[in-house]
């Protein structure tokens, strides 16, 4: 699996946009069903993110997003994106790696 791409303190809120790459036409997961999850390194599941499309005709940018992570455990952790057609035909995208980190402010 690739290295961390990014960091995230743990407590803020998980919030990222996501373009798909250009090789897709404008509009061909139009009517698809974006879903996510975030997992351990173990596989263990940590969250099921909410995904929508930002751009529904174009369907070229997903906004994956948790408010609340509080719970989730400091290191490294990944997630991918699946895009479901009407008829059930599934595409998964690459997974993408990320550590959570401690803050020095904490809430809750």
């Amino acid at each position: 699996m690739a290295p961390c791409e990014f960091n995230i303190k743990r407590g803020a809120s998980f919030d990222l946009l996501v373009r798909l790459p250009s090789r897709f036409a404008d509009g061909q997961f139009a009517g698809w069903v974006p879903t996510s999850q975030v997992r351990s390194d173990s596989g263990g599941l940590v969250a099921a993110l909410d995904v929508e499309w930002t751009d529904t005709a174009a369907t070229r940018v997903l906004r994956l997003l948790k408010l609340d992570t509080t719970t989730w455990p400091v290191g490294q952790l990944w997630f991918d994106i699946c895009l479901e057609s009407p008829e059930g035909v599934r595409v998964y995208t690459d997974n993408a790696r990320f550590e959570v980190i401690r803050g020095a402010t904490e809430h809750g």
